[in-house]
């Protein structure tokens, strides 16, 4: 009796744990995964709809701000028409510039009919007679002439006189030591052209040349110790 009852009492107990142990039969941790699950998917898909109409409000604002602005076409006065030139006012206007014009006209004839003409005065320049000019080329050589005499006055003596044949020139050689560039003027005179004086310091003397206006032989040569005189020679 007591095995039979053991017995009894082992097999409902192994009833009961293979029923547990049976995953198709739902239990009370099941069906609240179940709930929790599908409170979930609900969330989800609240979530989805509530994105989707935000980002189609984003897309509708973004449209319009980057929709350019129509702007309303201004209102353009039409210019007032000026009234058409018949051909009685044409006539009057011509009248009119050609009375003003002789208008100024008679009063240009008359403006030149009243200034005073101008007498233009004729200054004659009397021919040079025999000016006589002067003129320092060094400390120590100072010149007078005129169109027919030139005195050079120096305080050296004149060592030497040269012509050169078929030159128009005379040349005179002083014995001094002097340092110095060469110097060149140009004369104002018909028989005198120019003077060049040159420096041979180590020879110890300086040159001066007299250009002429014709050959040598038509000037005469004069010196003493302080002055050279050359004279134009004319026929008589």
């Amino acid at each position: 009796m007591k095995n039979l009852s053991l017995f009894t009492l082992l097999l409902v107990l192994s009833t009961s744990l293979v029923a547990r142990e049976n995953p198709f039969e739902p239990t009370n941790a099941y069906e609240e995964e179940a709930a929790r699950m599908i409170e979930i998917n609900e969330v989800e898909q609240d979530y989805d709809v509530e994105f989707q109409q935000e980002q189609q409000y984003i897309n509708t604002m973004y449209e319009k701000m980057n929709k350019p602005v129509e702007e309303k076409p201004k209102m353009v006065k039409k210019p007032t028409p000026k009234p058409a030139l018949t051909e009685a006012k044409v006539k009057k206007l011509i009248k009119k510039a050609q009375k003003e014009s002789e208008a100024k006209t008679r009063i240009i004839v008359k403006k030149v009919v009243n200034e005073p003409k101008e007498i233009k005065q004729v200054v004659y320049v009397k021919p040079r007679l025999d000016v006589t000019m002067e003129k320092e080329i060094l400390p120590f050589v100072k010149i007078e002439y005129d169109n027919d005499k030139i005195d050079i006055h120096s305080k050296y003596k004149v060592t030497n006189k040269l012509t050169l044949p078929g030159k128009k020139k005379i040349i005179l050689d002083y014995a001094a030591k002097e340092n110095f560039y060469t110097k060149r003027e140009t004369l104002d005179s018909t028989s005198f052209l120019k003077i060049a004086i040159g420096n041979h310091k180590k020879e110890k003397f300086f040159r001066v040349v007299i250009e002429l206006s014709e050959l040598p032989e038509n000037y005469e040569v004069t010196y003493d110790n302080m002055m050279v005189t050359i004279v134009k020679l004319y026929e008589m």
